[in-house]
């Protein structure tokens, strides 16, 4: 992890309507760390994540990536600066092969017409590209390979090779275990460390998973009827009083 900082986020704040969601977040994440969002359900996890990533513009503050303000950059715009999201809920085409998700977002980065995938397999730049996040996610030789006959825990392996065939400067994962068995949760933990040693991508988590946000993050913010309650290292967090009594519902008596 380098002192460089990828994601500042400044005072950030969302409505809807009347209805404060998130209030005066703060935070910032450096190059190649491995932190999570946290919080308990209602927190304001979802509406952050889309206000820095562009699925709408936030209400008040600034979103920095690289220094450069991305604040209500279009999703679409955001990804071409260097952030890509992956969903709770698996974002996948069923209909078509592995290589043919994963080459993708390739097709869109480089302009090239999406339905001439014919011509876009003869591109040896892109192939190799796609063939080489395939074997970093673990999916190496499968992709030919229906998308629809895939077990759910190899269809978040696509998601995750989505994400990151294009070298994003940071990755937010929504939920990256969520409907996985013990044993996908490991390997997607595993994973995870992998690809964060390997190749210094920085990694953005939200979880409600603790075994999971304990066994990656680095450092851990906490989100609390969309205020940041608490930010530290995962230590700090799991002793943290206030947290406890967040997730709680009650005091905590020391």
């Amino acid at each position: 992890m380098s002192d460089t900082v990828v994601l500042t986020v400044e005072n950030l704040g969302h409505d809807y309507g009347k209805f404060k969601v998130i209030e005066n977040v703060s935070l910032s994440i450096k190059s190649g760390e491995l932190s999570a969002l946290i919080g308990p359900n209602g927190a304001g996890k979802t509406t952050f994540y889309n206000a820095i990533s562009g699925k709408f513009p936030p209400t008040r503050g600034k979103v920095y990536l690289d220094g450069e303000d991305i604040t209500g950059l279009p999703s679409h715009r955001v990804i071409d600066k260097g952030m890509s999201r992956s969903f709770q809920i698996t974002n996948v085409f069923n209909n078509m092969t592995v290589k043919e998700n994963v080459i993708a977002p390739l097709v869109i980065q480089h302009r090239k017409h999406f339905r001439m995938f014919g011509n876009i397999f003869n591109d040896s730049g892109l192939v190799h590209r796609v063939m080489q996040v395939l074997e970093h996610v673990g999916l190496s030789g499968r992709e030919n390979e229906l998308v629809a006959n895939m077990a759910y825990g190899d269809k978040r392996l696509v998601e995750m090779a989505i994400v990151l065939v294009r070298d994003p400067r940071i990755v937010l994962l929504d939920e990256p275990t969520a409907g996985m068995n013990p044993e996908e949760t490991e390997n997607m933990i595993a994973l995870i460390k992998r690809l964060a040693e390997s190749s210094g991508t920085t990694f953005f988590i939200t979880e409600h998973d603790m075994k999971v946000v304990f066994a990656l993050a680095e450092k851990v913010y906490v989100l609390h009827q969309g205020y940041l309650l608490a930010q530290g290292e995962p230590e700090e967090i799991r002793s943290n009083v206030d947290v406890q009594e967040a997730y709680l519902g009650r005091k905590v008596h020391a």
